[in-house]
């Protein structure tokens, strides 16, 4: 059983290590492309909501955020009615790099399952939401 947690981690970092090459040249290595994606997909997030949807640690996911608020990427705004929350929403830099974001995460799926069938997929899908992490 071992075995397979090392596949799915070797899977991760290739998948990892292409896509930040891909979009080191947008300055969104280091997985940051994941938080224009996640913010974009479910724009209002809290800080702590986006940190979790990433499932990276809190402080790791404010100071990459405040990376990208800085860059242009992603915007903050105070929560209406709760001031102690800050909400994370796509800025324009953000929009305007989705759509290529989104087609490469794509494609590498795509590619990562394209010799299995279609119950086989659906067999991978039930059988990974079991797993407890």
């Amino acid at each position: 059983m071992f075995a397979i947690i090392r596949d799915i981690g070797a899977i991760t970092r290739e998948t990892e290590i292409k896509t930040n090459a891909e979009f080191r040249r947008l300055g969104l290595a280091n997985n940051a492309f994941i938080y224009v994606i996640r913010t974009y997909e479910k724009p209002g997030m809290f800080l702590g909501e986006l940190a979790d949807s990433v499932q990276i640690d809190r402080t790791t996911a404010f100071r990459t955020v405040q990376k990208l608020v800085n860059n242009g990427y992603l915007r903050l705004e105070n929560d209406a009615k709760d001031k102690r929350l800050r909400r994370v929403f796509v800025a324009q830099k953000g929009e305007a790099v989705y759509p290529e974001l989104h087609a490469f995460e794509q494609h590498t799926s795509d590619t990562l399952v394209s010799r299995l069938t279609n119950d086989e997929k659906d067999e991978l899908k039930r059988l990974l939401a079991k797993l407890v992490y």
